[in-house]
């Protein structure tokens, strides 16, 4: 056997192993990618749905924010409109004070001054009647 012939000999073992290694890889390389394209498959005809129900809750969310910020503008209205009703009810008040807080004092010093009259009045009459 030359050389040439036993080169050839170890080539074509070397061929044959390869091969019974690599036709197995071979065909589970298939079979993964088949399962791949499955699952991708899968995937997107999943992905649809999802995607849609996504994309309604997206929407709503966006409602009840449109929502919440209008019900919050409404509280922020009623809040100034208190606000502003209280500092109008302070100045009432303030003014009435100021203003009748005088009418009463006087009010207050004639009424006492009327009591202590008759009650000098009862007293000089009472002693009157005693003489």
């Amino acid at each position: 056997m030359t050389f040439t012939e036993m080169f050839y000999l170890l080539a074509g073992l070397a061929i044959v192993i390869i091969t019974l290694f690599l036709v197995p890889v071979l065909l589970q390389i298939r079979r993964t990618g088949r399962r791949a394209e499955r699952l991708m498959d899968d995937l997107g005809r999943e992905m649809i749905p999802l995607l849609k129900n996504l994309n309604d809750a997206t929407v709503e969310l966006q409602l009840l924010s449109t929502s919440i910020n209008h019900k919050l503008n409404e509280v922020g209205q009623i809040i100034r409109t208190a606000r502003h009703a209280t500092e109008n009810f302070l100045m009432a008040s303030s003014l009435v004070k100021k203003t009748l807080l005088p009418v009463i004092t006087q009010v207050g010093g004639i009424s006492a001054g009327l009591l202590a009259i008759a009650n000098l009045l009862r007293k000089k009459h009472h002693q009157s009647s005693e003489d």
